[in-house]
């Protein structure tokens, strides 16, 4: 077959993790169709989801680290390509067809993806432009059948991996090994101190091991519940880590961090210190500057009425996470699975109780969020 006239193939998607999956559908495109080029492009930005990927560069380095992982690794048909990470913003697939379109005239085109993007596809902006310029081609992964989605398509021989990257992220960010992982993509990980590497050997130098062992617990929570707060994923990981970065630190060091407007009224109840000296330690010893994670580091003791959906989400973890061995975190945790909002509340009612029983002083913000709720169930 002519150069001119052999197929080339578009693998887009985030690769944020590449996994087997991905190594594995690419193999069986490149057997199956002997194509002229098949191009990996790994997205800026995907209009589907509420994340933003690792940077680039280094996606691209995990990229060529899965190929070399699976056999593939120096195959001069295969290329990755900076097209949509270069364009800095969100791209849609009707734009990157249109851009190898250009690029090979003359070519039969392919669009790969698993069957677990083939039942969205009638959603995608410009089906029918796709469909006009580049054929579907489809590999089977577990619970997704190849038969939906009402596109013609050529379906690829085989059985694939599952490609859930967002568990995959999540057992990254605690620090575990996946072994949907090529070894060499782990070690790309660990050299860039990618998904909070960066932030986990911190907190592992200021910590004791079992409070990092606790903060891994609460993140582990976090992540599980993250969808029914309404919270980005990332965000939920890095909040959960860092809720008790200040925890260990001499209390006259926390009295430092913590706001002078503070320091005086927390001189009584010195254990809450170090939520308000964590959002400084945060924000000074690891770069944070999203407002939503210093909150939530903050309030992750007492609460506040009207706090947001991430300082209520780590306020619960820190609850109810597996390492509590109080009854009532078993509870909540269970009732956290069925009605997120309920747990909370019920969150707030132990973390008074436990508080007014021990006779210790209770901070007025912790009785404004329970009045708050309660004004809420009433009106």
């Amino acid at each position: 077959m002519a150069q001119e006239n052999k197929p080339v193939i578009i693998y887009g998607g985030s690769f944020d993790p590449p996994h087997r999956g991905h190594a594995a559908l690419a193999a069986a495109a490149l057997r199956q169709l002997r194509p002229a080029a098949l191009y990996l492009v790994p997205g800026f930005r995907t209009p589907f989801k509420d994340y933003r990927p690792v940077p680039f560069a280094d996606r691209a380095a995990m990229l060529k680290a899965a190929l070399s992982g699976a056999g593939l690794g120096g195959r001069s048909e295969i290329k990755i390509s900076s097209f949509e990470a270069g364009l800095r913003r969100v791209v849609y697939t009707w734009e990157t067809v249109a851009h190898f379109r250009a690029l090979h005239p003359g070519a039969p085109l392919y669009f790969l993806m698993g069957s677990d993007c083939l039942a969205g596809f009638s959603g995608w902006r410009r089906p029918g432009y796709i469909l006009k310029n580049a054929r579907l081609l489809v590999g089977l992964r577990p619970g997704f059948s190849i038969g939906r989605g009402g596109a013609t398509f050529t379906a690829l021989a085989g059985r694939f991996p599952e490609a859930d990257s967002t568990a995959l992220r999540a057992e990254l960010f605690l620090g575990r090994r996946p072994a949907r992982l090529q070894p060499g993509v782990l070690e790309v990980i660990g050299k860039r101190k990618l998904y909070l590497a960066r932030e986990r050997a911190l907190l592992q130098g200021e910590l004791t091991p079992r409070r990092y062992a606790h903060s891994l617990s609460v993140a582990a929570l976090a992540l599980r519940l993250a969808p029914a707060a309404g919270v980005p994923q990332q965000k939920a990981a890095a909040a959960a880590l860092l809720h008790d970065c200040a925890r260990d630190l001499p209390t006259a060091g926390q009295l430092r961090l913590a706001p002078k407007r503070l320091a005086a009224s927390l001189r009584s109840a010195p254990v809450l210190l170090h939520a308000w000296a964590g959002a400084a330690l945060a924000k000074k010893k690891y770069g944070v500057t999203d407002p939503e994670i210093l909150e939530a580091i903050e309030l992750h003791i007492t609460g506040a009425p009207g706090m947001g959906p991430l300082a209520r989400l780590v306020y619960l973890a820190d609850v109810a996470n597996e390492g509590r061995n109080f009854p009532e975190a078993g509870l909540i945790r269970k009732l956290a699975n069925a009605d997120f909002q309920a747990a909370f509340k019920a969150a707030n009612y132990v973390k008074l109780v436990y508080a007014f029983a021990g006779g210790g002083w209770v901070h007025p913000l912790s009785v404004g969020l329970w009045n708050s709720l309660q004004e809420k169930k009433l009106s």
